[in-house]
């Protein structure tokens, strides 16, 4: 086995320079070794990158190195297992949670029958009704007519001789 030495390893030497050359560097720019301020470009990037990709969490992006997309670890390995989710066909490519109001419509009442009949009466009319939805729409309006026929107070009157839709 051999034996290390305890004496430390010296730097190989640097090669000599004249001092012409050294006095040139010294007259260089004294701004250049500062770091310089980031350019508009660069300010807009780090500003895009406002908020994590998986739980929108505000970032705080530094002012060198990457530019993060995510808060936190759990945040990208969530953000990893979802697209390879996605790329298996296994769920969706992103999930977007918001309250969707459905609207449905509600049955005319009693008070309503009245008016809609007239815009009926009005459509009619106008033309707005196509040819081809009147068969069925005669068959609404004789089933409306029989159960209004089978009214009490209709049905007296009926056998007095008319047909009357008022009271």
């Amino acid at each position: 086995m051999a034996r290390r030495s305890n004496r430390r390893r010296e730097a190989p030497p640097r090669p000599h320079e004249p001092r012409e050359e050294r006095a040139h560097h010294d007259r260089a720019d004294p701004a250049e070794g500062l770091p310089q301020p980031p350019s508009p470009a660069t300010i807009e990037r780090r500003r895009a990158a406002a908020s994590c990709g998986w739980c929108n969490q505000p970032l705080e992006p530094k002012a060198r190195g990457r530019i993060p997309k995510w808060c936190s670890a759990s945040c990208r390995q969530r953000a990893w297992e979802q697209t390879r989710a996605a790329a298996s066909g296994l769920s969706a490519v992103r999930v977007v949670e918001r309250p969707v109001e459905v609207r449905v419509p509600t049955s005319p009442t009693r008070r309503d029958w009245a008016q809609l009949l007239h815009e009926l009466a009005r459509q009619l009319d106008d033309g707005r009704v196509y040819d081809r939805d009147l068969v069925v729409l005669v068959t609404a309006l004789n089933t409306v007519l029989d159960a209004y026929g089978r009214r009490p107070y209709v049905r007296d009157r009926n056998r007095d001789g008319g047909f009357s839709y008022l009271r």
